[in-house]
């Protein structure tokens, strides 16, 4: 007895020794963790900075389209000389004006320039600013960027220059045959250059610039039932996030409790009566979200097939009518017709 409560006693004193080690290591993580990050922190030298009034002396054009933008904050003296305007993406240029002044052909290769780096690291460098949470007035904005290092855009080789441009320069309106997105739908008409800055800089507007790489689903939008994208009452990105999430297909969430109930709240309940494959499946169970040759986006032709490939045997519990009593006719929803849910009958009927 002696020595169990000899050992129970080394045990115990063994355990509060090792809290008391752990309370001091937490205690002095911060401390720790804070010298950890500036002891791994790059030496900058500030000699290796030029400043952007230099740089704006050969790239004007660049400079002007850049103080158009929010990101022209970047140009104010609240910020260090190596966060400070076209430094703090490009990184220092005394090496690159040394260079140029000099005659030294290699100048171009002396400074960061997205086109010459891979994806990956342009990500990198961009999302040093970018984080998922930001300040912007005193408030903070949820930008949701963080996960573009999953994304499937970055996994196909697309990076954030490929569809945004900090300073794009205005192209000369030229002469074109009519496009059939523009002739065939009435698509808001203002400048590029006023797009530009109203749709967080991106290249080209939604849907045009997603329908670059997403040609199929141009073709989805353009069948008879449709969502109204082309039109510009939705937006590929209320849906979808391009810059990565946890979900399917880059979707800002569920199907059915973040995305399709955005809009269709109606159908969102709770009901007292809830049909199943709505609960469990979700919207996808029968809807297509793009478009569709069937009313109401259904996946298929008539709402009777649709209902039977879950309500299979006549015979079977989920389908109370005798074998012939199904309509050689006409549609199920004449007479279940609240088929999202209801509240009144468990049959969801009139």
């Amino acid at each position: 007895m002696g020595k169990i409560l000899k050992r129970i006693g080394s045990a115990a004193l063994g355990m509060a020794l090792l809290m008391t080690a752990a309370s001091f290591v937490c205690s002095a993580s911060p401390a720790a963790a804070k010298a950890a990050r500036s002891a791994k922190a790059p030496q900058v030298n500030l000699d290796d900075y030029v400043g952007p009034e230099v740089c704006s002396g050969c790239h004007s054009d660049q400079a002007q389209q850049l103080q158009k933008t929010p990101m022209a904050v970047l140009l104010t003296e609240k910020y260090p000389v190596e966060q400070r305007g076209c430094e703090a993406c490009h990184g220092p240029g005394k090496a690159h004006v040394d260079a140029l002044s000099e005659g030294n052909p290699d100048f171009a290769t002396l400074i960061y320039s997205f086109a010459r780096h891979t994806p990956q690291e342009n990500a990198i460098r961009c999302l040093t600013c970018h984080q998922e949470k930001r300040l912007l007035g005193g408030k903070e904005k949820d930008e949701k960027q963080s996960l573009f290092h999953r994304s499937r855009h970055l996994g196909a080789g697309v990076t954030c220059i490929d569809c945004h441009d900090p300073h794009l320069l205005p192209q000369k309106e030229t002469a074109k045959p009519g496009l059939p997105l523009q002739t065939a739908f009435n698509v808001r008409r203002i400048s590029a250059e006023r797009d530009w800055l109203n749709n967080r800089l991106l290249r080209q507007t939604e849907p045009t610039l997603c329908y670059s790489c997403h040609q199929e689903r141009q073709a989805d939008f353009q069948l008879p039932v449709r969502h109204r994208v082309n039109e510009g009452l939705v937006k590929c990105t209320d849906c979808h996030n391009p810059h990565g999430t946890l979900m399917q297909k880059e979707l800002k969430g569920t199907f059915t409790e973040h995305v399709c109930y955005s809009c269709h709240v109606e159908k969102r309940g709770p009901f007292v009566y809830e049909h199943a494959p709505v609960r469990v499946e979700g919207c996808l169970a029968c809807h297509t979200p793009h478009g569709s040759i069937n009313r109401n986006l259904l996946i298929r032709r008539q709402d009777r097939q649709l209902c039977l490939e879950c309500h299979v045997s006549p015979q079977a519990v989920n389908v109370p009518h005798p074998r012939g009593g199904f309509q050689t006719a006409g549609e199920c929803t004449r007479c279940h017709i609240e088929i999202h849910g209801s509240n009144y009958q468990p049959q969801f009927l009139r």
